[in-house]
């Protein structure tokens, strides 16, 4: 019979605990970015409406980079502890299709010869003296 989770290996004792740090990384260093909204709004806000847009936009992209790299981490930890839930098996067949989907086929660095530069007549220039100057044509 078939096992549709066949060669998705995600079992070793070091590869789950090396998960579960990363993920526990991931998630403490993206703490403080998530955190720099509010950290900022609160110091600013009242002093006037331009700089508050201009704050509440300026902090967007920290909030979202901030909870990216939480999610990101969040997931590590969960695939760490469960390691034949749906989420894990599904997150790793995902990133084996990537994998091999990205693999080259052989013919990657085969290129064929420009016949068109084959074809062509290159005028030589003659050679001057080497002086900028004197080359010109407009002597």
């Amino acid at each position: 019979m078939y096992d549709e989770n066949e060669g998705i290996d995600f079992l070793s004792t070091e590869e789950r605990l090396g998960a579960a740090f990363s993920g526990g990384f991931l998630f403490l260093f993206g703490f403080p970015f998530t955190l720099a909204p509010f950290m900022i709004l609160p110091n600013v806000y009242g002093e006037g409406i331009v700089l508050n847009v201009f704050i509440v936009c300026f902090t967007l992209p920290f909030l979202c980079a901030g909870l990216l790299v939480q999610f990101a981490g969040c997931a590590s930890i969960i695939m760490a502890l469960f390691p034949e839930s749906k989420f894990t098996v599904k997150q790793l067949r995902k990133r084996r299709e990537f994998a091999s989907s990205r693999e080259p086929d052989g013919n990657h660095h085969s290129s064929q010869p420009d016949t068109e530069e084959e074809n062509v007549d290159h005028q030589e220039k003659p050679l001057g003296s080497g002086n900028f100057w004197n080359d010109l044509d407009g002597k």
